[in-house]
């Protein structure tokens, strides 16, 4: 969920930001125009970076925690070693699209 999370916010935050002062235009009737310089291209990129790489770390602490609750200690963090090497990868094809 978390990482899902991390998506939604880096796909649609720039989204949000322009769309969302047009609703606000048309919602209050005011005769205005939209920003489409409201933020600029590497801060929408950082947040969107940050978004990934957050998103990531919860998940992997939320997988963490649940494994250590659930298996024997000896088997928790040998059984969390691929799932943290997944995640790597994840996060390092996320970064890779986003900057690509």
């Amino acid at each position: 969920m978390p990482i899902a999370i991390g998506y939604l916010i880096a796909h649609y935050f720039s989204l949000l930001l322009i769309e969302g002062q047009r609703a606000t235009i048309l919602s209050l009737g005011l005769d205005a125009s939209v920003d489409q310089n409201a933020v600029s291209p590497a801060t929408i990129a950082t947040v969107q970076m940050l978004a990934i790489v957050l998103g990531h770390v919860v998940g992997v602490v939320a997988a963490h925690d649940r494994s250590v609750r659930l298996l024997r200690p000896d088997r928790a963090v040998a059984g969390q070693i691929p799932l943290f090497v997944l995640m790597i990868c994840y996060t390092i094809g996320g970064l890779t699209l986003l900057f690509a």
